[in-house]
C-alpha cells in the first residue's frame, strides 16, 4: 500500500510543523515507534503516518525535503536542534502543493533472533500465543511482536493466530480509509476485541504479500 509521494510530503510536514523532533525522532514518531523517545507523542496527528515504510525509508524522505529547503534545523536553547518548516514547506502545506519525492529502498528486515525463533519453535508445536507468553513468562505484546517479526519475514501467516472475522473486519477497516492513515484511526473503528498487536500483525501480513505482488 504505497501511497503517492506527495502525500507523503504532506504527512512529515504536518508532523515538523507539530512536534519539536529532529530527524530520527521525526522519522520514529512518523513510524508509530512505541520506543518512550516518541510513545508519549501517540495521540498527535501524524503519529504512525508513514506505518507503511521503514525508519531508512523515512529518513530519506525527511531528507530530501530537507535539501528542497521545506524543512530546516532550528536550534533549541542552543543545545539541540529540531526541525521545522520553513517559509516554503508551510505554502506547500497550506495550500497542498504536490511535491514528489523518490522512494528510496533501504530495506532492513526485521530482525529475527533467538528469542524469535523460541517463539517460533512452540508456535509449531501448536502453542497458543496466550500459552507461550505463559510458558515463557513474556507480556502477550511481547510475543505478539515476536510473532509480528516472524510474519514480516515469512515465517507465518497472520491467519495462523488471528481469527479469520477480525483479519476481515481489519481489512475492511483499512479499505474504508484513505490510503494515508494512522493505526489509531484503523483502532477506532474497530470492535474493542481487536487489539493494536493483532493488527500490526495483520498488516505486517498485508504488507508482505504486496511487496511480493511489486517484485514479480
Amino acid at each position: 500500500m504505497i501511497e503517492e509521494t506527495y502525500q507523503i510530503t504532506w504527512t512529515i510536514l504536518k508532523a515538523a510543523e507539530n512536534i519539536n523532533a529532529g530527524k530520527y525522532k521525526l522519522a520514529e514518531f512518523l513510524k508509530g515507534s512505541k520506543s518512550k523517545d516518541v510513545a508519549y507523542l501517540s495521540n498527535e496527528q501524524g503519529y504512525g503516518g508513514l506505518l507503511w515504510f521503514n525508519i531508512n525509508e523515512i529518513i530519506a524522505f525527511i531528507e530530501q525535503l530537507e535539501e528542497m529547503d521545506l524543512i530546516k534545523r532550528t536550534s533549541i536553547d542552543g543545545y539541540y536542534s529540531v526541525l521545522g518548516l520553513t517559509e516554503a514547506g508551510r505554502k506547500v502545506l497550506d495550500e497542498k502543493i504536490r511535491i514528489e519525492l523518490q522512494i528510496i529502498k533501504k530495506e532492513k528486515p526485521l530482525i529475527v533472533g533467538d528469542t524469535e525463533n523460541i517463539t517460533l519453535e512452540l508456535f509449531k508445536k501448536g502453542k497458543s500465543v496466550p500459552e507461550i507468553a505463559y510458558g515463557r513468562n513474556l507480556a502477550f505484546s511481547t510475543i505478539f511482536e515476536h510473532m509480528r517479526r516472524l510474519v514480516a519475514n515469512g515465517y507465518v501467516s497472520s491467519s495462523e493466530f488471528v481469527e479469520d472475522d477480525k483479519i476481515n473486519k481489519i481489512l475492511e477497516a483499512v479499505g474504508k480509509l484513505k490510503k494515508h492513515f494512522m493505526l489509531r484511526e484503523i483502532k477506532e473503528i474497530l470492535p474493542d476485541d481487536i487489539t493494536y498487536d493483532e493488527i500490526k500483525c495483520v498488516l505486517a501480513d498485508k504488507l508482505l504479500k504486496h511487496k511480493k505482488i511489486i517484485n514479480e
